[in-house]
Protein backbone atom coordinates (compact mmCIF):
# COMPACT_ATOMS: atom_id res chain seq x y z
CA UNK A 1 0.00 0.00 0.00
CA UNK A 2 1.17 3.10 -1.15
CA UNK A 3 1.30 6.28 1.40
CA UNK A 4 -0.35 9.60 0.35
CA UNK A 5 2.83 11.64 0.30
CA UNK A 6 4.91 9.16 -1.62
CA UNK A 7 5.70 10.83 -4.94
CA UNK A 8 3.79 10.09 -8.13
CA UNK A 9 5.54 8.70 -11.27
CA UNK A 10 2.80 11.05 -13.46
CA UNK A 11 3.09 13.99 -11.25
CA UNK A 12 6.88 14.11 -11.44
CA UNK A 13 6.71 13.31 -14.97
CA UNK A 14 4.39 16.36 -15.49
CA UNK A 15 6.66 18.67 -13.21
CA UNK A 16 9.15 17.74 -15.21
CA UNK A 17 7.84 19.50 -18.78
CA UNK A 18 6.35 21.91 -17.07
CA UNK A 19 10.13 22.80 -15.49
CA UNK A 20 11.32 22.47 -19.00
CA UNK A 21 8.86 24.24 -20.95
CA UNK A 22 9.48 27.05 -18.36
CA UNK A 23 13.32 27.23 -18.79
CA UNK A 24 12.75 27.13 -22.76
CA UNK A 25 10.46 30.17 -22.91
CA UNK A 26 13.37 31.86 -20.36
CA UNK A 27 15.71 30.70 -22.53
CA UNK A 28 14.05 32.46 -25.86
CA UNK A 29 12.93 35.66 -23.88
CA UNK A 30 16.56 35.85 -22.77
CA UNK A 31 18.64 35.16 -26.66
CA UNK A 32 16.83 38.09 -28.36
CA UNK A 33 17.52 37.52 -32.47
CA UNK A 34 20.09 40.73 -33.68
CA UNK A 35 18.01 43.75 -34.55
CA UNK A 36 17.76 43.88 -38.31
CA UNK A 37 18.62 47.64 -40.03
CA UNK A 38 15.79 49.57 -41.15
CA UNK A 39 16.97 49.63 -44.67
CA UNK A 40 16.68 45.84 -44.62
CA UNK A 41 13.35 45.61 -43.19
CA UNK A 42 12.32 48.14 -45.49
CA UNK A 43 13.43 46.36 -48.34
CA UNK A 44 11.98 42.72 -46.95
CA UNK A 45 8.97 44.48 -46.66
CA UNK A 46 8.49 45.89 -50.39
CA UNK A 47 9.16 42.65 -51.61
CA UNK A 48 6.18 40.93 -49.09
CA UNK A 49 3.82 43.46 -50.87
CA UNK A 50 4.11 42.52 -54.14
CA UNK A 51 0.36 41.08 -54.88
CA UNK A 52 -0.40 41.53 -58.38
CA UNK A 53 2.50 40.91 -60.96
CA UNK A 54 2.06 41.80 -64.72
CA UNK A 55 3.82 39.83 -67.31
CA UNK A 56 4.19 41.21 -71.04
CA UNK A 57 4.78 38.03 -72.98
CA UNK A 58 6.33 39.84 -76.16
CA UNK A 59 8.41 35.97 -76.66
CA UNK A 60 8.45 32.48 -75.91
CA UNK A 61 12.15 32.17 -74.36
CA UNK A 62 12.38 35.28 -72.46
CA UNK A 63 8.97 35.85 -71.77
CA UNK A 64 8.92 32.16 -70.06
CA UNK A 65 11.77 33.28 -67.62
CA UNK A 66 9.86 36.60 -66.83
CA UNK A 67 7.07 34.48 -65.80
CA UNK A 68 9.40 32.21 -63.68
CA UNK A 69 11.00 35.42 -62.19
CA UNK A 70 7.80 37.27 -61.39
CA UNK A 71 6.11 33.56 -59.52
CA UNK A 72 9.05 33.36 -57.57
CA UNK A 73 8.75 36.69 -56.48
CA UNK A 74 5.38 36.48 -55.07
CA UNK A 75 5.23 32.83 -54.09
CA UNK A 76 5.90 33.41 -50.34
CA UNK A 77 2.91 36.16 -50.70
CA UNK A 78 0.17 33.65 -52.55
CA UNK A 79 -0.41 37.04 -55.12
CA UNK A 80 -1.79 36.69 -58.38
CA UNK A 81 0.27 36.67 -62.18
CA UNK A 82 -1.34 38.56 -64.62
CA UNK A 83 -0.04 36.90 -68.20
CA UNK A 84 -0.54 39.30 -70.87
CA UNK A 85 0.49 38.81 -74.62
CA UNK A 86 0.76 41.83 -76.81
CA UNK A 87 -0.58 41.81 -80.12
CA UNK A 88 0.47 45.26 -81.91
CA UNK A 89 -2.13 46.42 -84.84
CA UNK A 90 -0.97 48.44 -87.39
CA UNK A 91 -2.74 51.99 -87.72
CA UNK A 92 -4.62 50.50 -91.54
CA UNK A 93 -6.45 47.47 -89.99
CA UNK A 94 -9.19 48.01 -87.19
CA UNK A 95 -8.23 47.09 -83.63
CA UNK A 96 -10.92 43.92 -83.36
CA UNK A 97 -9.67 42.96 -86.71
CA UNK A 98 -9.56 38.88 -86.46
CA UNK A 99 -6.48 37.79 -86.37
CA UNK A 100 -7.08 33.82 -86.08
CA UNK A 101 -3.04 32.94 -86.55
CA UNK A 102 -2.02 35.91 -84.13
CA UNK A 103 -4.70 34.70 -81.54
CA UNK A 104 -3.87 30.94 -82.08
CA UNK A 105 -0.26 32.04 -81.09
CA UNK A 106 -1.84 34.34 -78.13
CA UNK A 107 -3.50 31.11 -77.00
CA UNK A 108 -0.75 28.76 -77.16
CA UNK A 109 2.37 30.61 -75.60
CA UNK A 110 -0.05 31.54 -72.84
CA UNK A 111 -0.83 28.02 -72.14
CA UNK A 112 2.59 27.67 -72.16
CA UNK A 113 2.93 30.39 -69.22
CA UNK A 114 -0.10 29.25 -67.41
CA UNK A 115 1.87 25.84 -66.97
CA UNK A 116 4.32 27.70 -65.38
CA UNK A 117 2.07 29.51 -62.91
CA UNK A 118 0.31 26.18 -62.02
CA UNK A 119 3.89 24.38 -61.04
CA UNK A 120 3.87 27.05 -58.18
CA UNK A 121 0.08 26.71 -57.63
CA UNK A 122 -0.64 30.25 -57.73
CA UNK A 123 -3.87 31.67 -59.76
CA UNK A 124 -3.11 33.42 -62.97
CA UNK A 125 -4.94 35.61 -64.97
CA UNK A 126 -4.88 36.07 -69.08
CA UNK A 127 -4.94 37.98 -71.11
CA UNK A 128 -4.24 38.90 -75.02
CA UNK A 129 -3.59 42.73 -75.35
CA UNK A 130 -4.43 44.22 -78.57
CA UNK A 131 -3.29 47.73 -79.01
CA UNK A 132 -1.99 50.13 -81.43
CA UNK A 133 0.64 50.99 -79.63
CA UNK A 134 1.68 47.87 -76.86
CA UNK A 135 3.84 49.93 -73.99
CA UNK A 136 0.68 52.71 -73.90
CA UNK A 137 -1.31 49.80 -73.30
CA UNK A 138 0.45 47.66 -70.87
CA UNK A 139 0.29 50.57 -68.62
CA UNK A 140 -3.61 51.16 -69.04
CA UNK A 141 -3.70 47.22 -68.23
CA UNK A 142 -1.22 47.36 -65.19
CA UNK A 143 -3.83 50.40 -63.82
CA UNK A 144 -6.65 48.25 -64.96
CA UNK A 145 -5.76 45.49 -62.79
CA UNK A 146 -3.63 47.42 -59.83
CA UNK A 147 -0.67 45.67 -60.27
CA UNK A 148 2.53 46.17 -58.03
CA UNK A 149 4.97 44.96 -60.79
CA UNK A 150 5.59 44.68 -64.24
CA UNK A 151 8.32 41.80 -65.47
CA UNK A 152 9.33 42.42 -68.64
CA UNK A 153 11.82 39.54 -70.57
CA UNK A 154 13.75 40.87 -73.40
CA UNK A 155 16.72 39.37 -75.36
CA UNK A 156 20.20 40.65 -74.49
CA UNK A 157 20.59 41.84 -78.19
CA UNK A 158 16.80 43.74 -78.62
CA UNK A 159 18.44 47.02 -79.67
CA UNK A 160 18.06 50.01 -77.64
CA UNK A 161 16.77 52.08 -81.13
CA UNK A 162 14.04 50.33 -82.64
CA UNK A 163 11.53 47.44 -82.24
CA UNK A 164 9.03 46.77 -80.58
CA UNK A 165 10.30 45.77 -77.46
CA UNK A 166 12.40 49.24 -77.26
CA UNK A 167 9.34 51.00 -77.84
CA UNK A 168 7.55 49.27 -74.82
CA UNK A 169 10.48 49.26 -72.71
CA UNK A 170 11.12 53.26 -72.94
CA UNK A 171 7.07 53.65 -72.72
CA UNK A 172 7.18 51.85 -69.58
CA UNK A 173 10.15 53.30 -67.65
CA UNK A 174 9.05 56.81 -68.16
CA UNK A 175 5.21 56.05 -67.76
CA UNK A 176 4.58 52.81 -65.54
CA UNK A 177 2.28 52.89 -62.82
CA UNK A 178 4.20 50.95 -60.72
CA UNK A 179 7.90 48.94 -60.61
CA UNK A 180 9.20 47.67 -62.99
CA UNK A 181 11.58 44.62 -63.68
CA UNK A 182 13.87 43.86 -66.88
CA UNK A 183 15.06 40.33 -67.28
CA UNK A 184 17.21 41.01 -69.93
CA UNK A 185 18.07 37.86 -71.01
CA UNK A 186 21.49 36.51 -72.97
CA UNK A 187 20.62 34.29 -76.59
CA UNK A 188 20.15 31.34 -76.01
CA UNK A 189 22.18 28.71 -77.99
Amino acid sequence: MSHPLDPNPIGMGLAGLFALALLSVLWWMLHVPPPVPREVARAVHSINALKRILVPILDTYYSERAVELACRLVEGQQGTIILGYVIEIPRTLPLDVPLPRSDARAREILDQAEQIVARHHLPAVRQIIRAREAGERIIRTARENGVDLIVLGLPMDFGLVEGMEARILTVLLRRAPCEIIVDRVPVSP
